[in-house]
């Protein structure tokens, strides 16, 4: 991407919608609780109606797919989705029945003749002991039409590295925000561009965590509260508000093809969206603020329990 055009760096076009919100009351932030169909249909009419294209779900995330076939009905999306994980399944043979049996599931209740990716949500599944087995199946399906593209789910650095190593993925989502850089500073990022992996970045609110004033933060998370005070002050000098300086400072790493962003109510998806496109470059070339957070159970929701 060319870092003085704008219109690649950021806009609409180069969001995605998170729907998890559709299927399950998802969210340390969230007191709306599960989309409903009528509102699930407001965010999708008004995503297509601002280039935002890309969907992003999983057989995991409750009735997600199923409410996006009912509330997507006659508009055309990029659809991605996520395996079962299968790494309890008796053999490799049962992990590749499951994934194909429960993606067989997405298509009929995503309403749909085939997705743009299918992603393992863990990327354990194709690193553990059954992962060749689960990639064929997966390259199955991409042979087969029903996918375009196949990759993984990640969390960590180290699974990205492996994942590499081990296989020609066509697509990766992974976390980054305002505070949490260990995939750029880790190198991965770079490692992905060489390679020419789609990136599709998820928590970039952390779950709306980056977006709450410092001194509402749940207790659990107190110690996010200077790095958060920090990045408000780095904000405000810049002149921008918290969510423009958020949305900038994930849309400045260029490798970065969608970001994927949920929202509880239309309302919320509005904001998101209208941020995005007033950004301009010179607003995210500036976006290179650094809150180092040392302790990755704040980071990484599925630690969360162990706060």
């Amino acid at each position: 991407m060319a870092s003085d055009d704008a219109a690649l760096l950021s806009g609409s076009a180069r969001l995605g919608v998170g729907t998890v919100q559709f299927g399950l009351a998802y969210g340390v932030t969230n007191r709306v609780g599960r989309v409903g169909l009528e509102e699930a249909a407001s965010i999708l009419h008004f995503a297509r109606e601002n280039d935002v294209v890309t969907l992003d779900t999983a057989a995991l995330y409750g009735d997600s797919e199923v409410t996006i076939g009912r509330a997507a009905a006659g508009m055309a999306f990029d659809i991605v989705t996520k395996t079962v994980k299968v790494s309890s399944e008796a053999s490799a043979d049962t992990a590749a029945d499951a994934i194909i049996s429960r993606f067989e599931r997405s298509i009929s209740d995503l309403r749909v003749a085939q997705v743009d990716a299918l992603m393992v949500h863990d990327a354990g599944d194709l690193l553990g002991c059954y992962g060749d087995r689960v990639w064929r199946c997966l390259h199955t399906i991409k042979v087969s039409g029903l996918a375009r593209k196949i990759g993984a789910s990640v969390y960590s650095g180290n699974e990205i590295d492996a994942l590499l190593d081990r296989y020609d993925i066509d697509i990766v989502q992974l976390p980054i925000n305002a505070i949490d850089l260990r995939l750029a500073d880790g190198g991965q990022l770079d490692r992905l561009a060489t390679r020419k992996v789609e990136v599709h970045a998820r928590s970039i609110f952390l779950q709306g965590l980056l977006l709450t004033p410092p001194e509402q933060l749940p207790a659990k998370f107190a110690a996010l509260a200077p790095s958060l005070v920090q990045m408000r002050q780095a904000f405000a000098g810049a002149g921008l508000t918290i969510m423009e300086g958020v949305l900038a400072s994930v849309f400045r790493h260029q490798m970065i093809d969608r970001v994927i962003v949920g929202a509880t109510s239309i309302r919320e998806f509005r904001e998101v969206v209208s941020t995005a496109n007033r950004l301009r470059a010179h607003q995210i070339d500036q976006a290179s603020w650094r809150w180092p957070i040392s302790d990755e159970r704040l980071l990484n929701p599925a630690l969360w329990g162990s706060l």
